[in-house]
């Protein structure tokens, strides 16, 4: 016998001055109630997100502009990312090409408490074109976010994974392979200072999985068109509960400086100019698996560049590098899968990059991005395409419903952690 669906009288419904649903969205309505227990938790997560934009669509929105501690936001990037490499460089450097082409969705409510603190809880959806009718990965978007300080913000839960980090630390693919992170996140933009500090959770121990995490730092001081900025990166597989093979860490430091030229800042200069400069960082990565000997590799990043009409372009060289750095081994458990998250190509002893980005501003909230790059190592080219359009409308939501309520009164938390020892 089949599931029984709830009884609703479709007419009360769109009677309601609240409330505007209409049969179709009835009829979806009742296919995202659940009625069952689904065994797939993602097809169950991707009915949550489709949940969250048909709510959206139900409640009257506010005219642009609108004030409303309350609104529905909807961020999309459409992707396409294209790695050429060669045969040679694969085999020397277990460096493998790919093509990466989908949708990247991310859809909350957005609750702003009082001034500087608010809450948002959704969901993530990545679709990968060419593969099924189902997400590649469906995540739950939850986080807090606390702007203490002009400048300073504090976030818990769902934290922003664009982090400053150079690419032979983390990868900028990243953003499209592991788009979404959980943890706790500092977050620092002053006049002299530039940071990001985080803990992201990854894995969680069980008797047969072991526990992985990372903490990443980024620091920099800024004064003068000068700048010095510090990097840490740390992989963490391990744990106590479970038999696998032992702790396998892998860190990463950095420490780097350099000077860009602005003319609008300092005057003078050619009006086409919008900065020039130079950075230079060196780089160290330590690989410790267990039951393998640590290894040790540094190298030096060089980079050149110039920003004429909105349009970034640069030179890197690398000199180092071998396959210790971002150290393909692994563990007994994984073999030939590298803990450390960045670039492979930083394995190469020498390695050269030129590259164009230029972002064109198609709408207040619309913006496209086109990443072009060549490459040039163990005497071959290899090309590098990246094109990313990113929409990101926010809707208000109840703005009359806010004018008039009477906020109520909130019970007190009791914190979780007690005093020790009843102090």
């Amino acid at each position: 016998m089949g599931s029984m669906r709830p009884s609703v009288n479709v007419r009360s419904i769109s009677d309601n001055p609240i409330l505007n649903i209409n049969l179709s969205h009835w009829v979806l309505l009742s296919y995202l109630l659940p009625t069952h227990q689904h065994p797939n938790p993602r097809r169950r997560l991707f009915k949550v997100g489709l949940l969250i934009l048909l709510l959206g669509s139900l409640f009257p929105a506010s005219p642009a502009g609108a004030e409303s501690p309350l609104s529905l936001v909807i961020e999309n990037q459409t992707y396409v990312y294209n790695q050429e490499i060669e045969k040679e460089v694969d085999s020397s450097l277990r460096v493998e090409g790919f093509t990466l082409i989908g949708n990247l969705t991310k859809s909350f409510f957005r609750y702003e408490i009082k001034k500087g603190l608010r809450i948002e809880a959704g969901v993530l959806w990545n679709f990968e074109f060419g593969e099924d009718n189902v997400p590649d990965e469906v995540d739950p978007v939850i986080s807090l976010h606390y702007a203490f300080a002009p400048g300073w913000l504090f976030t818990a839960g769902t934290i922003d994974r664009n982090h400053p980090l150079h690419d032979a630390f983390f990868n900028d693919v990243l953003r499209y392979r592991e788009p979404i992170e959980q943890g706790f996140q500092f977050k620092t933009n002053t006049k002299h200072l530039r940071q990001d500090i985080w803990l992201s959770w990854e894995e969680r121990e069980t008797a047969t999985q072991r526990e992985k995490f990372s903490y990443g730092g980024y620091s920099q001081v800024k004064a003068g068109g000068f700048m010095l900025d510090g990097q840490v990166y740390w992989v963490h597989l391990g744990g106590q509960k479970n038999s696998g093979p032992g702790v396998f860490n892998n860190l990463s430091l950095g420490l780097g400086g350099g000077y860009t030229y602005r003319p609008d800042k300092i005057g003078g200069g050619p009006g086409w100019l919008d900065e020039i400069g130079f950075t230079v960082h060196h780089l160290r990565n330590t690989d410790d698996p267990p039951a393998l000997p640590e290894v040790t590799e540094n190298g030096t990043a060089y980079r050149a560049f110039l920003t004429v009409w909105d349009t970034y372009i640069y030179y890197q060289h690398w000199r180092g590098g071998s396959l210790n750095f971002n150290s393909p081994r692994g563990d007994i458990t994984m073999p030939g899968e590298a803990l450390a998250k960045g670039d492979p190509l930083y394995r190469a002893r020498i390695y050269e990059e030129v590259g164009i980005v230029k972002t064109w501003q198609l709408a207040d909230e619309v913006i496209a991005t086109i990443d072009l790059r060549a490459q040039f190592l163990l005497g071959r080219f290899q090309p590098i395409m990246a094109f990313n359009i990113t929409w990101r409308p926010e809707f208000p939501l109840f703005e009359e419903y806010f004018k008039t309520r009477t906020p109520p009164r909130p019970e007190a938390i009791e914190p979780p952690i007690g005093r020790p020892y009843g102090f």
